[in-house]
Order: C-alpha cells, then structure tokens, then sequence
C-alpha cells in the first residue's frame, strides 16, 4: 500500500490554540501517547470544550487506521495556531506542521477537526502534505429546552469574549453604527444610500478576497495604506456634498454647476476644493513617511508641493466659472505654482546629492 511505505498522519488542529493557552503546554504534540495524556488533561480542564473530543476522535482514526487499515508508518499529531487568528495563526500553524513532517517524512494526511473554523486553514495545510479525507467531529447534545438555551447562551458569550470572534460580531458591528453616526451628521439625507453602498464595497471586498491584498499592503506601507484609505472617505464626502449643494441650485449650466461644486460647504464648515486637497495629498505624505529611511523622492516631494499650491488654482477656477473672478490671477497662480514646483524639485535633488558626496 502507497500509504503504508510514504507514511500517513493524522491532524488535529487547534486554530485559535485553546490547548495551548488552557495547559500551558507547547505544541505541537506528537505520538499516540502524548495527545491521549494532552486530551484527557484537557477535557478535565475543560469538559464542555469540542476540542478534547476532536483529540479523542483523532486517536480512534490513528487507531482504526493501524488497526483495521493495516497502514504501519501512521501517526497522530496536535498543531495549533493562535487565539489572534488570522494570518498569525496560519503561519504557526505551517511551521509546525512543516515540524511534523520533517520528523517522520509524512507525505498523507487526514485531518481531524470539531467545526468549520478549524477547516479554513486545509487549502494552506494541503500546500505542504496531500490531504486524503477529513474527519469533522460533531458533539451530540442533549435536546431539551432548558439545555439548548443554556448552550445557546454559552455560544453567545463565547462570540462576545473570544478575541477571533469578538472582532465580526462587535467590532465590525460597531464601526457600522460609528459610521451612521458620522454620516447622519455630514449628509443626513443620503445616510441610507451611503451605508448600503459601504455594506456593498465591504462584501466585495471579502467575496473577492480583496482584503489579503490590503493586509499585504499594510505591512509593505502601512501609513500609505491609512492615508489612502482616509483619503478615499474625503473624497466621497467631498462628491457627496458637492453633488448634494448642486442639485438645490436651478437655471445654472454645466460650467457654473462645476464652480458652486468646488466652492461648496460640507457640513458647513469645510469647502469641497479643501477636502480634494486633502484627499490627494494624503497619500503622498503616507509613501513619504513609509519611505523616510531611503530619503523622499524629489518627484513625490515635487507632486505634494504641486498639489498643495494647487488649491488655490481651483479656488480661481471656480470663480470664473461662476462669472467672477480674473483669467490673469488664475494665469498668475498657475504660473507661481509650476515655479514653486520646480524650486522644491531642485532643492530635494540638490539635497540628495549633498548627502551622496559626503557619504
């Protein structure tokens, strides 16, 4: 048999480490004997835990499999990941896993798990040994009333205490309702619209798998990312109110309806053209800031100057657009801005290569 000669292995993985945490113990736990002295230590400590009986579970496969199956090179093993989740627990994971394998040059495997949370982790897990059948242990419980709402109230506390869920049933549901707040404040009569919309962007983002990509952003540039991000949100609020200040406005055309835009009030305090502003030069402070130990780029330092001095070229563009306003004081202005441009350009570069000779 192939599975005999090559060696099987059979998983049992604790994603969010509970054994760990609740023993004190180091994973991971290998050999027949030691996850049977790690299992009932555990469900002593914890007898209402699902994950005792997903060790036990794990040892009657490695049993039935030596036993019945008549494969000799076969062992039964404990990883465990991290009570933070995510990719900390999937990196833990694979190394010890990687760990296992090395010991006995394990090439099959069969994973043992007490529920779906564990299982996310089986695409990566396959990667580095060939998965040949899962086992999902499922606990049978009492059916009465009285018990079914006591251990409908324990998973209830169990979602508001423990920090891998904690995060989806409090903390997104409380950045939703910071959100509403925030909105009902800026632009009371679109609050609905722009929470549907933000719901829509959030499911994208996870239907596509979109925010692996921003967490590997976030470690490559993490002031980038956050200063993008905070730019997005002015910049919908500056569209937002802008659109919203123009629509209450009649007999203007399409040039006027683009001057009132930039010169119009968010929330009455702040004028569109200033959050634009603010949008576009977020980001490049955030790469600056990420790229301070290499020195700025003269051509980023060029773009922030640039867009800065900026402001005030369409503060004159809406003027006229308006029908007040001058063409030569937007003339004067562009021209002062492409002047002050080019002086913070040659002085990044005249910098850089001061600091070149002396090293």
């Amino acid at each position: 048999m192939a599975h005999s000669e090559e060696g099987m292995l059979v998983l049992c993985v604790d994603i969010d480490n509970d054994v760990g945490e609740k023993l004190g113990i180091k994973t991971p736990i290998v050999g027949e004997k030691q996850v049977l002295d790690v299992a009932l230590r555990y469900a002593l400590t914890d007898p209402e835990d699902s994950d005792a009986n997903a060790m036990f579970a794990a040892i009657n496969e490695y049993r039935r499999l030596k036993n019945e199956e008549g494969i000799e090179r076969v062992e039964v093993a404990v990883i465990a990941g991290s009570p933070k989740g995510g990719g900390i627990a999937g990196v833990k994971i694979i190394k010890e896993l990687n760990e296992v394998i090395a010991q006995g040059e394990y090439r099959y495997a069969v994973l043992v798990s007490d529920g779906p949370t564990d299982e996310e982790i089986l695409p990566t897990i396959q990667k580095y040994i060939t998965v040949v059948g899962v086992r999902r242990v499922i606990v049978q419980q009492s059916r009465s009333m009285e018990e079914t709402f006591v251990l409908l109230a324990r998973y209830l506390r169990k979602l508001v205490e423990e920090e891998q869920y904690r995060k989806y049933t409090l903390g997104i549901p409380g950045t939703f309702i910071l959100l509403y707040a925030i909105l009902s404040v800026l632009i009371p009569g679109y609050i609905w619209h722009v929470t549907t919309l933000i719901i829509g962007i959030v499911l994208l983002i996870k239907g596509f798998s979109l925010d692996q990509t921003i967490v590997d952003l976030y470690h490559s540039f993490p002031i980038t990312l956050l200063a993008g991000s905070i730019a997005s949100f002015l910049f919908f609020i500056a569209f937002i109110g802008g659109i919203q200040y123009v629509a209450n406005l009649s007999g203007i055309t399409a040039t006027e309806a683009l001057g009132y835009f930039l010169t119009s009030l968010v929330g009455g305090q702040i004028y569109v053209v200033d959050l634009i502003v603010m949008a576009l030069t977020l980001p490049l402070v955030g790469r600056i800031i990420d790229q301070a130990q290499r020195g700025p780029k003269p051509s980023d330092v060029g773009a922030l100057v640039f867009i800065i001095t900026l402001r005030q070229v369409l503060i004159e563009l809406s003027k006229l657009l308006i029908g007040g306003g001058n063409a030569l004081t937007l003339i004067l202005w562009i021209l002062a801005s492409i002047v002050i441009t080019t002086i913070s350009i040659a002085l990044v570069q005249l910098a850089i290569r001061e600091k070149e000779a002396k090293t």
